[in-house]
């Protein structure tokens, strides 16, 4: 069996530079910086000649969507009923 990780990869870099034009000509200035960040997906298990991807999901995803769907359900009901009952 090979396992391979599968992750998401993000970067940015910036810069600046800056003088002064007025007639006290005081200063100038620059600055720059960068950052990076990867956070897991998932992987792909390879294993007797087939390939399945397998994602990482946030545990409180199985809780939350659920969950969400009932309160959503609940509430579009309610609504149902009092709007049918003002006609």
């Amino acid at each position: 069996m090979t396992v391979i990780p599968i992750a998401e990869i993000a970067y940015g870099f910036g810069g600046g530079a800056g003088r002064d034009t007025t007639e006290a000509k005081t200063g100038e200035g620059g600055g720059g910086g960068g950052g990076a960040a990867a956070r897991p997906r998932g992987f792909i298990v390879i294993k007797d000649g087939t390939a399945a991807y397998k994602p990482l999901r946030a545990p409180w995803m199985d809780i939350l969507v659920p969950l969400g769907a009932l309160v959503t359900g609940l509430a579009a009901s309610r609504l149902a009923r009092r709007r049918a009952e003002r006609d």
